[in-house]
């Protein structure tokens, strides 16, 4: 019988020869060709606790030259075969050079929209709330109203339009109260003018995208089966914009601080801490993609492909889904998100991705201590690169070690950071890795959405918690249609001072939603018996190009005073539209009001 073989030390398992045969044959075996290779630019690698971590950046940058390879001890090695049931991978953690990928994008370039138009600010808010989508709530409102009501709301899409429209405007002109809008005191026209209080009190009580009494008990097994036709619907819109090479996944919080819902989520730390958790896909400048709302502990959004990934893992792998694969996208994520096998999920679709990582998902790999690496200062860092994946590692030394992962970008180029020297007293540089510099670049979509919604969007108070989603989705259809507007803009060449801000082509939105196919608001008329109050100041306001050109209600009008015409700018009229309370001259040899109203 052959004489058993055993490790170094004591505690080490023993082994056969036989199965000392078996591990070297094995395929996954850390023993491999490179052991046998002739080349002596491969060094074994010490950790650092043994050299005192002294390695200097510049000894990271002769990496590129000559690499050293971190090998794993062989009883290690051969535990994890004598364990059929240890399900963990072992991955080849080796100090060397990053070698650059091919990440040139093959899909199509939003960049290179030389043929794009620019279109009015409704044209582009129908693209992400078609009328398709208004249909559909028309339809079950009415339904809805009778079986809860017994009585018809007799509502329409162009009601429901202006009900829309006027949300847009109280997230312009920001009151406390919804009924604070039509109160004598501090009545807000372009609102009140438009419906009464009660009867737009009457609309949000009873908007509804269902039927309640059609669904059947394995579609309420989704939480949100009451909005799931609109989400889906404006999910679906959302993806048909292309979208940027540079993604970021990361999460928002809807504010909501009801008892209702089964769904509020809280997280520490955050603007609004209590709310709805949202996971969305965006791109730099703010644009939402793709986006799956979190229903809890075994809710929807968790039953299909539990547990593969871990939550952040699958909720990564769901919103790559619709992306097309091969084309080199590049996703970028928290440490929330990111581990090694996600990585490998990706890159295998051509996906590559770059996050911040924990300190239990580093899949084993060594790198410096915190207190190793702050002793070699600020701009300091120490990486190791995974052989099968050429997947980095890096930490880097600002006011605080930061770890990240990254299959596309490395440590080189370094570039420099400005940072504050409390010491000092002064600003200094520091070394930079380029892998931060494109995280800290890229990484900021979902907080970008949430600055843009933070400035235009009214918190609107509703008793049925699944509105506050829908009115939270329709001020993100404004935010998107800016941002494809800017695109177009971007693409023509426009100049950035005359491009539109967000506010100014949401009230645009607003005012194409509201007026629109209808006649001019007259407003109430003004109360008898009282002095009234000295003539204002004329001043022209113009409508918008959707009201201008919809053919409704645009008839001439004869007035007192003569002014300027809108269009000749030459001679002044007594005449002028009804609608759009624009003088215009109109006579047997000349008709600006024609000219005015056509495209």
């Amino acid at each position: 019988m052959a004489a058993p073989f055993s490790g170094q030390g004591k505690h080490q398992r023993k082994f056969t020869a036989q199965q000392v045969l078996d591990l070297l044959e094995a395929d996954d075996s850390d023993f491999g060709p490179e052991l046998d290779s002739d080349s002596d630019s491969d060094e074994l690698y010490q950790p650092h606790e043994s050299d005192g971590g002294e390695s200097s950046a510049e000894d990271s940058d002769s990496s590129n030259h000559s690499s050293s390879d971190e090998d794993v001890p062989f009883a290690e090695t051969a535990s994890v075969q004598m364990e059929p049931n240890r399900a963990a991978k072992t991955y080849k953690w080796r100090k060397k050079g990053f070698e650059l990928p091919d990440v040139n994008f093959l899909g199509e370039q939003v960049e290179s929209y030389q043929d794009a138009t620019t279109d009015t600010p409704l044209v582009y808010f129908w693209r992400f709330v078609s009328l398709d989508m208004l249909e559909n709530i028309v339809e079950h409102t009415n339904q809805y109203s009778i079986q809860k009501h017994g009585k018809c709301v007799d509502t329409s899409v162009k009601e429901i339009e202006q009900v829309l429209g006027l949300y847009l405007w109280m997230g312009l002109v920001q009151m406390s109260g919804v009924r604070q809008y039509w109160e004598n005191e501090v009545r807000y026209g372009p609102v009140a003018d438009i419906m009464s209080g009660n009867r737009f009190s009457q609309l949000l009580s009873v908007i509804h995208f269902v039927d309640n009494e059609m669904a059947s008990e394995e579609v309420k097994k989704d939480r949100l089966w009451k909005l799931r036709p609109f989400l889906d619907s404006f999910r679906r819109q959302c993806l048909t914009i292309a979208p940027r090479q540079k993604q970021s996944i990361d999460e928002m919080m809807v504010l909501y601080k009801g008892k209702f819902g089964g769904i509020r989520q809280y997280i520490k730390g955050k603007p609004h801490p209590w709310g709805f958790k949202v996971w969305g896909s965006c791109c730099v400048t703010g644009f939402l993609h793709d986006f799956d709302i979190y229903q809890g502990k075994g809710g929807a959004n968790e039953q299909k492909g539990k547990n593969q990934l871990g939550v952040g893992g699958d909720i990564v792998v769901k919103q790559c889904d619709s992306l097309a694969e091969k084309v080199r996208f590049l996703i970028f994520a928290d440490n929330f998100f990111t581990s090694m096998p996600l990585i490998e999920k990706l890159l295998a679709k051509g996906i590559y991705y770059t996050g911040t990582v924990r300190k239990n998902r580093m899949s084993k790999c060594t790198l410096m201590t915190n207190k190793d690496l702050s002793k070699k200062g600020r701009g300091s860092y120490d990486h190791r690169i995974e052989s099968n994946t050429n997947t980095v590692c890096l930490k880097w030394q600002d006011t605080k070690a930061v770890t990240l992962m990254s299959t596309y970008a490395g440590p080189q180029p370094l570039g420099k950071a400005r940072r504050w020297d409390k010491s000092k007293k002064e600003y200094i540089n520091i070394d930079q890795p380029n892998i931060i510099k494109e995280y800290n670049a890229s990484m900021g979509g979902v907080d970008m959405l949430e600055a843009h919604l933070a400035r235009c969007k009214f918190p609107i108070r509703i008793r049925r918690w699944y509105m506050i989603l829908f009115w939270h989705f329709l001020s993100v259809a404004v935010i998107n249609a800016w941002l494809l507007y800017q695109r177009d803009c971007e693409a023509q060449g426009i100049p950035t001072s005359k491009v539109l801000k967000l506010r100014k082509f949401q009230g645009l939105v607003a005012e194409g939603l509201v007026q629109v196919g209808t006649a001019r608001s007259r407003g109430r008329p003004t109360t008898s018996g009282l002095s009234s109050p000295p003539p204002q100041k004329f001043v022209r306001v113009y409508k918008s190009a959707d009201v201008r050109f919809d053919q409704i209600t645009h008839c001439p009008v004869k007035e007192e005073n003569r002014r300027r015409c809108a269009v000749c700018k030459d001679l002044k009229t007594e005449m002028h539209c009804e609608n759009c309370a624009v003088p215009l001259c109109i006579n047997k040899k000349i008709n600006c009001f024609k000219d005015y109203h056509n495209v």
